[in-house]
């Protein structure tokens, strides 16, 4: 049987990979429908999308360098899915281009450490086989989900992904609340995120002798 600290693993594992992996199908998917309530052409608004994508990743991956070396790893993997959350709010409230945009930079910028991350992470229980499988499961349940309700009731129009996000926000909500729970101390955080190598040993991201993060 499983214990209760267990179960919350699996859950929190599962469900991050859904929120990573899910959310870039909702995005995706949705664009049609975001093009036809913008009043613009396919062509734009994907290449859009995908530009703010690629540009608000890469300087959340810079602002992310500087944020560990400063707080360490431990504060900025407990509090990046609620950075996630505004974004996502956002999203699904918006009225206007500008509003999406700013969710979707937002998210864009926490998203590749966020992905990255928990990815990697999940990879180390799993090449102990077993039961460990089931930290991946997320990763394919999330897309799958998304392209099933987006293809399926498109005709119901912008209010599909609106609510697609907003269930990413709750289940956010409640990873955030269990991986507190779960007292990582994320010693094994990537430490290429940090700005400089040398400061590695100083930095409150590093892992100290007895392998504890030192916050």
């Amino acid at each position: 049987m499983f214990s209760f600290d267990k179960l919350n693993r699996i859950g929190v594992f599962m469900a991050t990979g859904y929120i990573c992996a899910g959310t870039a199908i909702a995005v995706i998917g949705g664009i049609p429908l975001w093009t036809e309530y913008f009043e613009s052409t396919f062509l734009l608004i994907s290449t859009v999308i995908i530009c703010t994508v690629l540009i608000a990743g890469a300087l959340g991956i810079i602002l992310m360098r500087y944020l560990i070396k400063k707080v360490g790893a431990k504060a900025v993997y407990e509090q990046d899915i609620l950075v996630y959350m505004i974004g996502m709010l956002l999203m699904a409230l918006t009225l206007n281009k500008a509003m999406f945009m700013v969710g979707l930079v937002i998210v864009s910028g926490v998203m590749p450490i966020f992905f990255y991350e928990n990815f990697n992470r999940q990879l180390i229980p799993v090449k102990k086989g077993g039961f460990s499988v089931l930290y991946l499961a997320g990763w394919a349940l999330g897309p799958i989900v998304c392209a099933i309700v987006i293809g399926s009731l498109s005709q119901y129009g912008l209010i599909v992904p609106r609510i697609l996000f907003a269930h990413f926000i709750v289940l956010g909500f409640w990873v955030w609340v269990k991986r507190l729970d779960i007292h990582e101390n994320y010693a094994d955080a990537p430490h290429w995120l940090l700005a400089k190598k040398d400061d590695l040993k100083n930095s409150p991201a590093a892992p100290s002798e007895d392998g504890n993060n030192k916050n």
